[in-house]
């Protein structure tokens, strides 16, 4: 997850369509029972989305062939549960509002379902009528809900650490409660980021058997070459709107941990000395 700066002053033209008034109105006066005509949300703002979020999901970073969907970031409905309210009570008022949407993959969505927990339930905003119900950034200061926004949190990569075998965990108990309520481990996504991580050293230590097995200093300036192609790769999908940007930044700053401690062991001492003069002086000046 990576922050998205989103302009909640300017939604898209057809948000604010005169058609869909009656509608927004309707669901003030409905509140719970309204049924969302989706078509208002969705096709009006889904296109919007993907550009602003390059294509991604809002919380795992993987393309919109993943079939990106509208979410509302807080429900729109009341989770029933035996005929009981569970966990919250819905936030009717923001159904077509822009900025409750965001885009998640289908995965991602069907795990949150309508789930919103907070750090403290008694915090709750329950009517439209509350004077910081329609502001997002006063509404989640008042809230402090365990699922972040990534268009308020300027700093969301703060609440999660991946590890080098594509696992994903949450700092504290915001990032704690996000990877186990989106599933961010789940076997499919664990594989999808070992791939990412397997790419580069699968390059690097195919670039690296070459010079080792060459016996031939003339061989240098081609690794220096692969090295350098391979380096640049990792810095520009660092970049926040390439999928699995985070990811990408942890390989980059803790490459020793995620590249280097995987190959044998006997190429440790060169490594040392060939790391230190291309990659870390490199990352340097392209950072």
């Amino acid at each position: 997850m990576v922050h998205v700066e989103k302009d909640y002053t300017t939604p898209p033209n057809a948000l604010t369509d005169s058609k869909w008034n009656d509608l927004k109105k309707s669901v003030l006066s409905e509140k719970n029972n309204h049924k969302a005509k989706s078509e208002c949300y969705r096709d009006t703002t889904l296109d919007s989305l993907v550009v602003l979020y390059s294509g991604k999901c809002a919380c795992c970073e993987r393309s919109f062939g993943y079939e990106l969907q509208v979410d509302h970031y807080r429900p729109k409905k009341a989770r029933q549960y035996k005929n009981k309210t569970y966990n919250h009570s819905g936030y009717y008022w923001l159904t077509y509002e822009w900025s409750n949407l965001i885009p998640l993959c289908s995965s991602c969505n069907q795990s949150k379902s309508n789930y919103f927990p907070l750090k403290n339930k008694s915090k709750r905003v329950s009517s439209h009528t509350h004077k910081d119900a329609y502001n997002p950034k006063q509404l989640y200061s008042l809230e402090q809900p365990l699922l972040i926004n990534p268009e308020i949190e300027l700093y969301p990569e703060k609440y999660f650490k991946y590890l080098p075998n594509g696992k994903v965990e949450g700092r504290a108990e915001e990032g704690k409660e996000m990877v186990k309520l989106y599933k961010l481990n789940s076997r499919t996504k664990i594989r999808e980021r070992r791939i990412v991580i397997e790419h580069f050293r699968k390059n690097i230590r195919s670039a690296i058997n070459e010079y080792l097995d060459s016996n031939n200093k003339e061989k240098e300036s081609e690794l220096k070459g692969d090295l350098k192609h391979t380096f640049r790769d990792i810095i520009e999908k660092g970049r926040k709107d390439n999928e699995f940007s985070l990811l990408h930044l942890y390989i980059r700053n803790y490459f020793k941990i995620f590249i280097t401690d995987y190959f044998p062991v006997e190429w440790q001492n060169k490594l040392k000395v060939l790391f230190k003069e291309y990659y870390y002086i490199w990352k340097e000046n392209n950072t």
